[in-house]
């Protein structure tokens, strides 16, 4: 399990996670990030290690003038083409996605291909943990980036299945 935060100004898009993986019994920090930026696109993962290492590696289209719509259909055909090239298709490889560009913020989940755009979110078993701590700092005269760093160290901190270290990045 894991835990993923994104937040947009309208601007820069910003994305954290952290290092965590675990399963019932283990957890174990990875070597390398759960956030990455392929093409333009920004984007973190949660739940099936496998399908989040393929967006990291998968050829991603331009976001042309309506990411949401490019999100929708081609990146959406091109990670489906992708789980089903490599086999990987089945109740284990469900995943979430926060993707961002152009100053856009979006969750993306594999178990139904849906694609919902927010201003804020985080997903993963720290999930609640990071929202509470979002909706805590939303008036602070504070950075994006260090309600991340906030919101992720509040998952690490009383999620079991969450596990430091942290990767922020933005576009």
């Amino acid at each position: 399990m894991t835990i993923i935060v994104g937040i947009t100004d309208g601007t820069k898009v910003y994305i954290g996670a952290d290092r965590g993986v675990s399963d019932d019994m283990t957890i174990l920090s990875l070597s390398r990030p759960k956030v990455h930026i392929n093409n333009g696109w920004l984007f973190g993962y949660s739940g099936s290690l496998g399908v989040g290492q393929l967006m990291e590696l998968i050829d991603m289209p331009d976001a042309g003038e309506d990411p949401y719509k490019t999100l929708r259909t081609d990146v959406v055909s091109h990670m489906r083409n992708a789980i089903d090239l490599y086999s990987m298709s089945n109740a284990e490889t469900a995943s979430e996605f926060i993707i961002g560009t152009q100053g856009r913020l979006f969750e993306m989940n594999t178990a139904d291909w849906s694609v919902a755009e927010v201003n804020e979110t985080a997903l993963g078993s720290g999930g609640p943990f990071a929202l509470g701590s979002l909706f805590t700092t939303k008036d602070f005269p504070a950075t994006p980036e260090y309600r991340i760093e906030m919101a992720l160290c509040a998952a690490i901190t009383c999620s079991p299945s969450c596990q430091g270290g942290i990767d922020i990045i933005n576009v």
